[in-house]
């Protein structure tokens, strides 16, 4: 209203201005009478208040222009402040989806097998000690002709090729367990013989399997999911592992999602393999108890016991086939973004404890992309991308596929020719749960930053059992910052195989308890690492490893850290 009153009042001032100059021109007589004289003075002053309006209102115009371009600029501002708000929270929910902590973990608890396994050698300790001697027994009939034929290695080779030949055959009869322990073992070229790797590898692609009459006899023996009315089924096994064998079926109509003619893959498992399974972990757990109680070897700060039984915990689910089931469907979900890492999808409604269907997966095995002719980039890339799976399964979703040897990983292509990474046989998981892993990501975190007092201190803080005293927690605390010193040139998960042996001999030195979790888990990076570094000699650990560690720190919410 201002700003239009005073243009409106100097625009008047001009007009009375240009009327009365036009009169003066034309009447010279007014020139000459006093009235013209006072109304010329009037005139004039009139004239300097128009002036005075004009400039104000110009002076007030210009205000105005520069309110209105200063709420202009403020809207603007405003406007950009919610635009980078709205980009910031969407890459908080995206940084904060992606470290969400597993949803297990809200009410985790680890499951006791001690009093199934009890429960199966019976219900007596003279039941128990006689199924553990018979096991005994046979274990020992199994190993007893190996020994007797050890020394004519020395002196024949033929008597050399026999030997391999009867311990493959020993193994195979002795059972999943040690089947299993094996096919661990020959992933470790670091501390196994390569002819022992080679020789034993075959344990990986094939192990004996039982005849299609005992097959059938199981599928028979569950009325109620009635398999050969659903499936059609190819007797001759496509695979056999330590725990069952496998074989390529078809739908013979609709179950569910999946359609008529849908391939599939049945697993059925060995027959009579619960009992030897446990009473082996029966056993195992007296021996690494007798071990630990040996004076002054100082083999309890090992974990040997707790290493027993996390491996019994990991390997009894593999004989409930349900539970497999279970760990596929996790592994799916846990994957669902993934497009280059696929696993089987199973049908729950064909599933039951002693058989598994699943969806058919084909590819080749990846050891055959380590050979010459493979272009190197496939290689690269395919040691990358097993290196990333593996590690995320270990930091990010605490899901770690626990049986990752060659022949459980086959390499296919999608649709759009990109490479894919199954993987199969997921009855072996790994899973800490959300206390010792928050422990291992604050150690592996102070390991790969080469903080070794750190991380030494938090290795002590994180034991159970600690016995040692103010001296002997200095001194192992020392021990890994020297350790890391050492090996300023190289990173924790570069050389972890080392790291955990030199660790293994310091706690035995300064009797400091380590965590049988930190030992699984790093030697779960360490056949991966293995795998990967057979396709490429060169690949940078460290570059994947690092990002998978702050991400885990940022799920538990732990401290900021430099990356050095």
């Amino acid at each position: 209203m201002l700003t239009a009153a005073s243009t409106l009042a100097a625009r008047s001032g001009a007009r009375v201005v240009g009327d009365s100059m036009a009169a003066a021109a034309s009447s010279p007589l007014l020139v000459l009478h006093p009235c013209v004289t006072n109304a010329s003075r009037r005139f004039h002053q009139s004239l300097a208040s128009s002036s005075y309006l004009h400039k104000n209102a110009m002076q007030l115009q210009r205000a105005h222009r520069w309110m209105q371009c200063k709420a202009r600029l403020y809207a603007r501002h405003l406007l950009t402040v919610a635009a980078l708000h709205a980009a910031t929270l969407k890459h908080r929910s995206a940084l904060m989806e992606r470290s969400l902590k597993p949803a297990e973990w809200s009410n985790w608890s680890r499951k006791e097998w001690s009093d199934e396994l009890l429960k199966t050698l019976g219900s007596t300790k003279l039941a128990r000690l006689w199924s553990a001697t018979v096991r005994l027994g046979q274990l020992t009939l199994l190993a007893a002709p190996l020994l007797c034929m050890l020394p004519l290695s020395l002196v024949s080779q033929r008597a050399t090729d026999y030997i391999w030949s009867y311990a493959l055959w020993g193994i195979e009869q002795a059972g999943p367990t040690f089947v299993k322990l094996t096919q661990w073992a020959t992933t470790r070229q670091d501390l196994f013989s390569p002819e022992f790797c080679s020789y034993f590898g075959k344990l990986r692609d094939e192990t004996n399997g039982h005849s299609w009459k005992e097959t059938l006899q199981i599928l028979q023996s569950q009325p109620q999911l009635d398999y050969l009315e659903h499936v059609d089924i190819n007797p001759t096994p496509i695979g056999s592992g330590c725990i069952a064998q496998v074989y390529k079926a078809t739908l013979k109509h609709a179950v569910g999602q999946y359609p008529a003619g849908t391939a599939l893959a049945i697993k059925v498992q060995h027959p009579h393999i619960w009992q030897k399974v446990c009473v082996d972990f029966y056993l195992f757990d007296k021996l690494s108890h007798l071990l630990e109680s040996l004076p002054y070897l100082n083999l309890k700060y090992l974990s040997l016991t707790d290493t027993v039984r996390q491996f019994r915990d990991i390997m009894l689910p593999q004989l409930d086939l349900t539970l497999e089931m279970k760990h596929l469907q996790r592994f799916n979900r846990d994957f669902c973004n993934e497009e280059q890492v696929k696993f089987p999808k199973p049908i729950e409604q064909l599933t039951s404890e002693l058989v598994l269907t699943e969806t058919f997966i084909s590819g080749k095995p990846i050891m055959e992309f380590t050979k010459d002719n493979v272009p190197f980039a496939v290689k690269n890339e395919l040691a990358y991308l097993g290196l990333n799976t593996t590690l995320k399964m270990m930091f990010v979703h605490d899901f770690l596929h626990g049986d990752l040897h060659p022949g459980n990983i086959l390499i296919g292509y999608n649709d759009r020719n990109k490479l894919v990474m199954n993987l199969l046989d997921c009855g072996l998981v790994v899973e800490v749960g959300p206390e010792q892993h928050v422990n291992m990501i604050k150690i592996l975190g102070a390991f790969t930053r080469r903080n070794g007092r750190l991380a030494g201190q938090l290795m002590v803080d994180t034991s159970r059992d600690c016995q040692a005293g103010p001296e002997d927690v200095e001194l192992f605390v020392q021990g890994i910052e020297l350790i890391c010193v050492e090996d300023e040139e190289h990173n924790f998960i570069e050389c972890i195989g080392d790291y955990v042996a030199d660790i293994c001999m310091l706690a035995c030195q300064k009797r400091v308890k380590l965590e049988a979790s930190f030992i699984n888990m790093a030697l779960g990076i360490e056949i991966m690492e293995g795998i990967a570094t057979k396709l490429n000699p060169d690949i940078q650990v460290a570059k994947v490893a690092l990002p998978m560690v702050l991400q885990a720190e940022v799920m538990h919410r732990l401290p900021k850290f430099s990356l050095w």
